[in-house]
């Protein structure tokens, strides 16, 4: 299964992703994380949304996981 995640410890709390797309929020610490994380369970659109966004994040704390 491929997951989106966000690493706590890179994230800086920009915004960006959670601008982006509905799939992130910011936690009580102010760093983003996925509400819904399962790449395999979207749509292609959504996966291409969330791909870009990846590539968008300034310091390269959102990653997808393969477990």
């Amino acid at each position: 299964m491929k997951k989106i995640i966000v690493d706590d410890d890179m994230c800086i709390g920009c915004g960006y992703c959670c601008a982006s797309s509905d799939v992130f929020d910011m936690s009580d610490e102010g760093r983003a994380f996925a509400k819904d994380n399962n790449l395999d369970e979207m749509e292609e659109s959504k996966k291409e949304e969330l791909l870009e966004i990846k590539e968008g994040c300034p310091v390269g704390a959102i990653k997808v996981e393969e477990n």
